[in-house]
């Protein structure tokens, strides 16, 4: 009796770590063992075979810092992430209030609303090409411009940013159509009774009650953009933009440098510059969710 009971005991505590061992495996094999052999090569000079030589210090991180060409690929991915994450979630917050009382027809814009998240990125990317083109393409003709957007160094990363926006509507959507439709009834009648408008309503009640939601979105939303590189890949890669110092990102400046240039020293380095630059706003964020995040 005394062996049942030891044996369920030890159950109750292994049993859920069987369920948890394959995504222990996964993030073992594929998420830290890199993480940790990336942040002790960036201390090593690596030759073009990824072989450890020997201990150099903070040089690689130093000679990185001191490039040029990664202050501009910083200057891009912070102007990136600034007009990605806050655009696409107040164009989604608009939609899933508009969407917020179900119809019949209503199944219809919110599959239409949030089609976007299940484009490919490489095909989002061809059919902005066309649209971005300057002499064809249909961005110019509804503005009346001839700007060649993706080869211009004012615009090629706002062009790169509109393609992100677009493509993270349909995900912030989704989650904010569950916030708002999970909120209580009667406070919104309660409002409307006393004269508050719609506005008034969003930014008085709204947006407080959902703030856990626009919070997790905020802080998903900028480590996605801090880490973006498969645009700027694509239409480097492409030859679709002839500069590309234009858009090129921390992340995308690490991949050509290690895996086109064989310079892991440098590839390494950033790595662990970009991981930093991207915790350390992480924390700067979560110091300003207790005043601003309201939790019911």
């Amino acid at each position: 009796m005394a062996n049942q009971l030891r044996k369920r005991k030890v159950m109750k505590y292994v049993e859920p770590l069987l369920y948890l061992l394959p995504a222990i495996i996964f993030f073992l094999v594929f998420t830290y063992y890199p993480f940790i052999k990336t942040f002790i090569g960036s201390f090593f000079l690596v030759d073009s075979m990824g072989n450890f030589k020997h201990f150099v210090g903070l040089e690689n991180f130093i000679r990185v810092l001191k490039d040029s060409n990664f202050h501009r690929v910083c200057k891009n991915t912070f102007i990136y992430t600034i007009l990605c994450a806050p655009v696409s979630i107040l164009i989604a917050l608009i939609l899933a209030l508009i969407a917020n009382k179900p119809t019949r027809s209503s199944r219809v814009y919110e599959t239409m609303f949030a089609l976007t998240m299940a484009m490919s990125m490489s095909v989002a990317a061809m059919i902005f090409k066309l649209a971005y083109n300057p002499t064809i393409g249909a961005l110019n003709y509804i503005l009346g411009t001839k700007i060649n957007w993706l080869n211009n160094d004012k615009w090629a990363m706002i062009a790169i940013s509109i393609i992100s926006t677009w493509m993270n509507i349909g995900y912030n959507f989704l989650f904010l159509l569950a916030a708002i439709r999970g909120i209580d009834g009667s406070i919104l009648e309660s409002a409307s009774i006393d004269g508050a408008k719609i506005f008034r309503k969003t930014v008085s009640i709204i947006m407080p009650l959902i703030s856990p939601t626009l919070f997790f979105l905020v802080i998903t939303s900028m480590a996605k953009d801090m880490m973006m590189s498969s645009l700027a890949l694509i239409f480097t890669n492409s030859g679709a933009i002839a500069t590309t110092a234009n858009v090129d990102t921390m992340i995308s400046y690490m991949y050509k440098q290690a895996v086109n240039n064989l310079n892991y020293n440098d590839g390494y380095a950033t790595a662990i510059i970009a991981f930093a630059i991207t915790f350390i706003l992480m924390l700067i964020s979560f110091r300003f969710e207790k005043k601003g995040v309201y939790y019911n």
